[in-house]
Parts: structure tokens; sequence; C-alpha cells
């Protein structure tokens, strides 16, 4: 009786046992199942996003997180894997989804360009942002054979597919028109000194503000006293260009010489101490009193030192005395001061004497003959004389002697000098 007592109470534990086993493991399957139900299977990011674990559950999950170490996964670069998150002893694959799907971004570079020189797409915008590379190119091959004002199309794709198309306004510009050159003349030097080829000359053209100006000056020998040729080229960026030829004309340099910054200081001074010309006047005003000046200040006593300009300045400057030369040579210093071109003047043929004078170019572009020299043959003094104005007996000269870049007047303006209130009208 015992023994089935005992055996049956074996038996009814074992049952208790087994029962709360098969309870428990239902427990256990159950949280399983409503966990994991919590977990998506799949996750789609864009590129560039981070890996955030809450986008992969959709209710709280109890002690849960990724199992896989996720620091090595790139987010910029396309792709999939294959990660697990556990929650307690559990582990739940899903797949990670990396997509591009954001087209690139930029800017519009506008254009101006010449006829048929189309830059490089990618030289059309700036700013250019995606994660991926980005292929930039023209929409369809822009035609740039003529002028006028066009949008061409850029297009940023990048390794994804995605694209953004750019507006690109082109200003394409006909050029054909080579630079100007202006002030180029006749240089004189010394044999064995550095020679000023460009002091002078400016360039201007109608699109390129800084024309490339190249000296061909390989004709010229520094070591002898002789003549050569120099030729200025001017070319704009567009591959037009233009010369002109000028005669480089070396001598000695005598042993009375001096330097044109000692010059230029005595005419600044000699403007400066006689209010010779004010700062805001035109230059036809200021190289008006600067002959006005010379005549009036310059005694003409028929000689001077004609071994250089300089020497003939000096003496004007210092001494108030001196010949035609001299005149010519104190008025080309106080025009240089003043940033008024000019240049010298030879009687041509000479008759009974030499004489020289200054070829001023005046505000309307042409040259003009002034003479501050007193002369016997003729009263006060010339400026601004035309070709037609001359008496050429005593004012000839070499006209071949000028380039055609030397425009001097040939219609008379002397209606509208006024010798006596230094003004010419219309000037």
């Amino acid at each position: 009786m015992k023994i089935r007592n005992t055996r049956r109470l074996i038996i009814d534990l074992c049952a208790g046992i087994l029962g709360l086993t098969a309870g428990a493991g239902l427990f256990v399957l159950t949280y399983r199942t409503v966990m994991s139900s919590r977990i998506l299977r799949e996750v789609t990011i864009e590129t560039g996003t981070p890996i955030v674990f809450e986008d992969f559950v959709t209710a709280p999950v109890p002690k849960s997180g990724f199992y896989t170490d996720i620091s090595g996964i790139d987010t910029s670069v396309p792709g999939s894997y294959k990660l697990y998150i556990s929650f307690g002893k559990f582990r739940q694959p899903v797949i990670l989804n990396v997509v591009d799907t954001t087209a690139p971004t930029g800017t519009a570079v506008p254009q101006e360009i010449y006829c048929g020189r189309l830059p490089e797409a990618s030289d059309t915008v700036t700013d250019v942002y995606d994660l991926a590379p980005v292929t930039i190119e023209y929409v369809t091959e822009p035609d740039v054979s003529q002028g006028g004002e066009y949008t061409f199309q850029v297009s940023l794709t990048d390794t994804s597919g995605n694209q953004t198309v750019i507006d690109v306004p082109f200003t394409v510009i006909d050029d054909h028109t080579a630079p100007l050159i202006y002030g180029a003349h006749d240089i004189e030097g010394f044999v064995g000194s550095n020679i000023s080829y460009l002091d002078g000359i400016t360039v201007t053209d109608d699109h390129d503000p800084n024309p490339q100006i190249f000296v061909d000056n390989s004709a010229v020998n520094t070591n002898i006293s002789s003549s050569f040729p120099v030729t200025i080229t001017a070319t704009d960026e567009n591959g037009n260009s233009s010369s002109v030829t000028v005669t480089l004309s070396l001598r000695v340099k005598p042993e009375r010489y001096y330097d044109p910054e000692i010059i230029y200081d005595m005419a600044r001074r000699a403007i400066e101490q006689n209010n010779i010309y004010e700062e805001d006047m035109t230059n036809v005003e200021k190289a008006f009193r600067i002959f006005n000046w010379c005549h009036n200040n310059i005694h003409y006593i028929g000689t001077s030192d004609k071994t250089d300009w300089t020497v003939g300045a000096f003496d004007g400057f210092s001494t108030h005395q001196g010949d035609c030369f001299t005149y010519y040579a104190v008025c080309r210093a106080l025009l240089d001061v003043a940033g008024i071109p000019n240049m010298l003047v030879e009687r041509y043929p000479i008759t009974w004497s030499p004489h020289y004078w200054n070829l001023v170019q005046m505000d309307d572009g042409l040259w003009y003959h002034c003479d501050a020299c007193y002369a016997y043959y003729h009263e006060g003094y010339y400026f601004m004389y035309a070709y037609n104005d001359l008496n050429h007996s005593d004012h000839g000269y070499d006209v071949d002697a000028y380039g055609p870049e030397i425009h001097i007047a040939q219609d008379s303006v002397q209606q509208n000098v006024n010798y006596n209130t230094l003004e010419v009208e219309g000037f």
C-alpha cells in the first residue's frame, strides 16, 4: 500500500514538472514571437544617412540592439547588408538597403566666350555636390559659331543615375577686331644702354582689357651706332593682332648728358613755382600755358648746346636763354611731366639753318605743330598749327618720317585759338 502510494506521488510530481516546463516553453515562444514581430525584416535608408536602431523597430523591444558591428558600413556607398539584431538571448536577421535617390546639386556659372571657343561643361557649373562621383556634360552640344545671347543646358549625373539639369547663360562674342596701338614713335638711345621700347605706348581692345604686347627687337645691335627697325605687336585673347614698326636710333652717349629724371624734377619745380597750369585743366589748356610760359620766359640768343635734349632743357631751366632747340627741349620736359604725348620736329630740308619745334597730341587724338620760339619771320608763337597752317619755307619737315599712326591735323583750328585768354574753343 505504501509502495503504491509512493509510485503515485512520483507520477504526479513528474506530471507537474512536465506541465510547468511546457508552460514555460509556451511563454518563451510567445515572447520571442511578439518581440520579433516588432522588428522590421528590411529597412531602406538614403545614402549619407546614419544607421539608427529605432528605424528597425515598430515598438519598444526590451534589451535589444545591433548584434552586428555596424561601424564598418559606409552609408555614402549604395548597397545591401545583412545585419543581426539581438533581444534577450535571441538574434533576428534583417536587411539594410542603402540607396541613392538624391540628384546632384550645382550652380550655373554665366559664360562670356568668343565664337568657337566652347568651354568644358565642368567649367560652366560650380558648387557641385553629391555623395557619389558626378558626370558633368552638355545635354546637347552647343553651337557657339555665331555671336549672341544663349542658354545651354548642362546635366549633372551621379553613379546611381540621378540627374539634375542646369541652365547656363552664355554670351558669345564675335570678335575680329585687332587691338589698337597708341603712342608708337621712333626711339632714341645710347650704345650699350637699356632701351625702353614701350615707353609712352598704350594698347586698347574692344573686348580684351589686357592684350599681350610683344616687341620684336631681333634686328637691334645695341653695340653700334645705327638705326634699327623694331616691331611692336599687340594680340588680344581671341588671337586678333596688329603691329607697328618704329625706328630705334642708337648713338654714342655724349660726355654732357643729364638723366631725364633730373630734368623732370626741374620741370616740376618750374610748374609749381610759376603756377604754369592747374592739374584739373585739359591737356589743351595745359599745353597752351606751357608754350606761352616758355615763349615769355626764355630769352632768344641764337645759340645753344644741342648735344642732347636733356642738355637743352637743363640750360633752358637754368639760364632762361637759348635758341629754338632750347625752347623745344624745355617744352618737351614740361609736356612729359604733364603726361601729354609729344615728339621732335626738325626743319627739312635745312635752308639757312636748322630749326626745331614740338609735335603735340591733343585731346581730339590729332597731332599739332607747336613752336614756342621767338622768330623774326613771325609774330608771337605757334600753338596748335595744322599742316595747312605752316609756312613750309621756314617750317617744312619730312612728312614721311611720321608713320600712319601719327595723325597730324590737316585742317586749321586757328580761328578757335585765343592767344590772349589761352583758350581754344571746342577743346
